[in-house]
């Protein structure tokens, strides 16, 4: 496999140098945000109990995704060359599996995942790794998410460390003629509130290319799963999609915001989704097998829980393509 070339670092004192994986040439860096303070639950288990087991280690958190459009060798190659740099940067590994060991469904949607476009997972084909390390300031994890699209593969790297990590104008030395894949741009803060939402009309379109879209217009009776009255576009376009051709299948996945314990916000993100199932099948006539839904909670937020805007964001149900055919 072909790579990039690799970049020798000198870091500052008191910063905290990320991992770099080394991907194949002409992978594509998509996501880079990055928060200085904040938490990483790390997977440390298959999905089971109807939760992933996790270590939160509170910290600096870096969040990154690359596209590997050419030289992709399949999830179960590039992961194992990721494992094999995470052991060789010093990380203990301590969960490792493929899809249907890690949960397939249940673990993606109940562990931190990039939204599209920066990342993209088949929820059959996925390759989970996480772990540890000992760094200057404190312990390190982190969590490395291998998938795919039809065109390319997809990487998330997903780290936590006590002190911040080292951004572009930190790094000293002379820069090489090829520069290692993912260090080429400056981090870039994700203030875009639910970047998966598009217009109704759209829907049918971004399910097919992004397999996920927020249901954006929805509204609930506050700390209820009472559904409103509507009308909401967002079902018309839904229900329009799925009647088309009665083979197609979309999971309902209910969010909320942190207030409140994980086992409520999970009950109540469920019935949220379940009433929107409901309404989709009895005001729409949309086939109930078409149909089903989860609740995951507070565990995939898409904005930040410290603010009123970014909590609102996150109170959400999303459509999540099963399959075309």
């Amino acid at each position: 496999m072909k790579r990039g070339l690799a970049i020798s670092l000198a870091v500052w004192p008191g910063l905290a140098a990320g991992f770099e994986p080394v991907l194949p040439e002409g992978a594509q860096l998509l996501g880079d945000v990055r928060s200085a303070q904040g938490f990483y639950a790390v997977p440390t288990g298959p999905f089971t109990n109807d939760e992933v087991p996790s270590d939160r280690l509170p910290g600096a958190v870096m969040r990154r995704s690359w596209r590997i459009p050419s030289g992709f060798a399949g999830t179960g190659a590039m992961a194992a060359d990721l494992t094999a740099q995470l052991l060789s940067a010093g990380y203990d590994i301590v969960f490792s599996c493929d899809a249907e060991l890690c949960g397939g469904f249940d673990f993606r949607f109940n562990t931190e995942v990039l939204p599209p476009p920066e990342m993209f997972v088949d929820l059959s084909d996925y390759q989970f790794t996480s772990g540890f390390r000992d760094g200057d300031s404190g312990p390190e994890g982190v969590g490395v998410l291998v998938s795919r699209t039809a065109q390319a593969g997809m990487v998330q790297v997903i780290e936590v460390s006590p002190a911040p990590f080292e951004t572009q104008e930190a790094r000293v030395g002379d820069e090489p003629s090829t520069p290692r894949i993912g260090t080429t741009g400056p981090a870039r803060q994700d203030t875009t509130l639910r970047p998966d939402v598009v217009d109704a009309d759209s829907i049918p379109l971004w399910l097919e290319r992004t397999g996920h879209i927020v249901l954006s217009d929805l509204e609930f009776e506050t700390g209820s799963s009472r559904l409103g009255a509507g009308p909401f576009r967002s079902l018309d376009s839904l229900a329009a999609y799925l009647n088309a051709d009665t083979t197609r299948r979309v999971a309902l996945v209910g969010h909320t915001d942190s207030e409140g314990s994980l086992a409520q916000n999970s009950e109540l993100s469920r019935k949220r989704a379940v009433a929107v199932q409901a309404r989709l099948v009895e005001a729409y006539g949309v086939g109930a097998g078409q149909l089903e839904a989860q609740g995951v909670g507070f565990l995939s937020p898409i904005a930040s829980n410290l603010t009123e805007e970014g909590r609102n964001a996150n109170r959400r149900v999303e459509a999540v393509l099963l399959n075309t055919e």
